[in-house]
């Protein structure tokens, strides 16, 4: 599933759902999906993104930086994701580090959705 609205406690969230991709030019083509979608809007975006089984390598993780930096930071309000265990968060945290951003970790939807919707 590409990136719907989810509505959470009366709050909108954009969810991109990356879940079981494997191929790596879906998952660029969503990535650029993603950063469009998030040109079109004021910048206050609540952001859950799901990673879980999803296919991780060099050139998916620098255009990822690339993205996160010129494009997802600046549009995002608050971000968080899910499917980030093991050695996938000490790559979150260099992601974060280089790019500016504050994606936050979560093993559980519902706790990422109440995380995005608090103040």
């Amino acid at each position: 599933m590409p990136i719907s609205k989810i509505a959470h406690k009366g709050k909108e969230i954009m969810f991109c759902d990356f879940k079981d991709m494997k191929d790596k030019q879906a998952i660029f083509d969503q990535l650029d999906e993603m950063a469009e979608t998030f040109k079109k809007t004021s910048g206050h975006l609540l952001v859950l993104t799901d990673v879980r089984g999803t296919k991780n390598d060099p050139e998916i993780v620098d255009k990822t930086k690339r993205l996160g930096k010129e494009v997802f930071s600046i549009y995002a309000k608050k971000r968080a994701i899910i499917g980030m265990d093991g050695l996938r968060r000490l790559i979150l945290k260099g992601y974060n580090a280089i790019t500016g951003n504050d994606l936050k970790p979560f093993s559980d939807l519902e706790e990422a959705k109440d995380y995005l919707v608090s103040e």
